[in-house]
């Protein structure tokens, strides 16, 4: 505003502005009505989805959590729907037809290469995760994703680690010790590479009445907090405790660890199986081998459904002999004797 307007311009410029101050108050205060009474301000709808993916993306950075899958979903969005996206061009329909662009996309640097399903399911739960996340901020009515299915994931034989490849593993040498330790606390722990990233010394604690250390921090995936209790091997290999904020495994990127395991892999003779989450596959299968209860396997895994958990699990042939051997026609009697 002009304090003391000198000509009939600048007066013109003070009954604008105060218009416009006006509006803007009228709008943020039907905003705080709505807001007080838990009406959805329709306004928002306006804004621009693609800022606030960009700002939940920096979010994720800020607090040291991966984001390349991110980066490139929002890519694979971009490319769908480069024109603005507004957040009242979110809903099931918008979800819907994602899925179907990526289920014919190639991949962002490729013009002939197709997206493999798991990457298309995973890229689908990144915008999902996005979208989600726009509810709880209270930029979307609904959360549109109960609406619509996640893209399934398959589950591939050749890329599992088998019981015996981890013998293979250790009788091979390897050129990144941190690499190798986050990969072994990985394979006693069913710890994803998101949560042994965000792992911090403050977070390991360990139970006298249950006699058993655990790890106590938000699943970076989920959100949710969890309880994991550990084995002592898997507390040993952490090494010497250093301060409550440092890392446990200080320096560690997905980089790192990505060209790490393909050398590492490809010197033991399992080049295909070079996948990190690998480990969280073979420490559910792990568990099953030694009769652990399938509910307890979920909850270890902090999985929301059984269903997810049964995709985790490689039935071992030793399991499988051991229960074949349990089928019989013949019935015990009390004395002893047996009758066919």
């Amino acid at each position: 505003m002009h304090k003391n307007p000198a000509n009939a311009l600048e007066r013109e410029e003070n009954t604008l502005s105060t218009e416009i101050a006006g509006k803007i108050y009228i709008k943020r205060m039907k905003s705080l009505m709505l807001d007080a009474h838990g009406i959805f301000n329709k306004d928002i709808l306006e804004g621009d989805f693609y800022h606030y993916f960009k700002t939940f993306i920096k979010k994720k950075e800020k607090d040291d959590i991966e984001t390349p899958l991110y980066i490139s979903a929002f890519c694979h969005l971009k490319k769908w729907r480069p024109e603005n996206l507004k957040f009242k061009h979110i809903d099931e329909l918008f979800l819907a037809g994602f899925k179907s662009y990526l289920k014919s996309a190639n991949f962002i640097k490729s013009k002939t290469n197709r997206l493999k399903p798991n990457s298309q399911a995973s890229y689908y739960d990144k915008i999902a995760a996005v979208v989600h996340h726009a509810f709880v901020d209270r930029y979307l009515p609904e959360d549109y994703t109960l609406r619509v299915q996640r893209i399934p994931n398959e589950a591939s034989l050749a890329e599992k680690l088998e019981l015996e490849d981890f013998e293979k593993l250790n009788a091979t040498p390897y050129d990144d010790e941190l690499v190798y330790r986050s990969s072994v606390f990985a394979y006693l722990s069913g710890f994803r590479y998101s949560a042994i990233e965000a792992f911090r010394w403050k977070h390991l604690k360990y139970s006298d009445t249950l006699n058993c250390s655990y790890v106590y921090l938000i699943d970076p995936k989920t959100d949710r907090p969890i309880k994991h209790f550990i084995s002592p091997e898997a507390v040993d290999i952490l090494g010497e405790r250093g301060n409550d904020e440092d890392p446990v495994f200080a320096d560690l990127t997905y980089y790192r660890v990505r060209k790490g395991l393909q050398k590492w892999f490809k010197a033991a003779g399992l080049e295909n199986k070079a996948r990190f989450h690998n480990w969280r596959r073979r420490y559910a299968s792990n568990l099953n081998y030694n009769d652990v209860d399938l509910y307890v396997i979920k909850e270890m895994l902090n999985h929301k459904k059984v269903s997810t958990t049964e995709l985790y699990i490689d039935v071992h042939e030793t399991t499988k002999a051991k229960a074949a051997n349990k089928m019989t026609i013949r019935k015990e009697i009390p004395n002893g004797k047996e009758n066919s």
